[in-house]
């Protein structure tokens, strides 16, 4: 199950019990059922991925942040922010950026990233918010979402992201109860380079992990890690 902010204060790159013991689990039952979950999972990233249009939306549009190279956007980040410009330029636009501060980096993803708006042509007559605490996809969503409540709370959401990020980003948005649509941040051949085949390959794991998680928490009952993730 992918990360999840807690009472007490985050750690980025560190797991907790939870996150442990649903690893394991998502482990054993892939091995146990000869890898076909992690099959599934990845058939699932590349159709979400690929299918999703690079494409106009309504409301907020909403860039996830991704971990800074030298305090910079990465290309993937950039192709995320370049995009998500010309969404909002035709839906009002208002952006919101989302990312604390990852690794070694002095400054926040989410700053990074307005950073680079600024300078994109038509960046000046953009409105942008930043949420700058949290550290993964996860904890990405649930302060967008408490965000939107307190100054947007009928707005639909447009979640821009890299083709290969589209799947999970969907399945915790669906999960945690959004109104959304999904733009993909760059054509499809450029997703498929293969230098990127490894994120792929991550996502499914990603999409199999949280699965399973939820589905222990339900099956257990566990109240606390079923709040984590709806």
């Amino acid at each position: 199950m992918a990360r999840a902010p807690r009472n007490r204060v985050n750690t980025p790159g560190k797991i907790d019990r939870d996150e442990i013991g649903t690893l394991a689990l998502t482990f054993l039952v892939g091995v146990a059922a000869a890898g076909l979950p992690f099959l599934i999972a990845f058939a699932r990233v590349l159709g979400v991925g690929l299918r999703t249009k690079a494409r106009g939306g309504t409301g907020v549009v909403v860039v996830f942040g991704k971990r800074l190279v030298a305090d910079r956007p990465d290309p993937d980040y950039r192709a995320r922010l370049e995009t998500a410009a010309w969404v909002a330029a035709g839906s009002g636009g208002r952006i919101l950026i989302l990312g604390g501060r990852t690794g070694g980096a002095r400054i926040t993803e989410a700053r990074a990233g307005e950073q680079i708006l600024r300078k994109l042509r038509g960046g000046a007559g953009l409105s942008i918010m930043l949420e700058q605490t949290s550290h993964d996809t996860l904890t990405n969503l649930r302060n967008a979402r408490k965000l939107m409540a307190e100054s947007e709370p009928s707005e639909p959401l447009t979640l821009v992201s890299n083709r290969y990020h589209l799947a999970r980003v969907g399945q915790m948005a669906t999960s945690l109860g959004l109104s959304y649509r999904l733009c993909a941040a760059e054509d499809v051949a450029t997703a498929l380079r293969p230098s990127s085949l490894h994120r792929w390959l991550f996502e499914g794991f990603y999409v199999a992990w949280f699965a399973t998680g939820k589905a222990w928490a339900r099956l257990t009952r566990n109240r606390r890690m079923v709040a984590r993730v709806t």
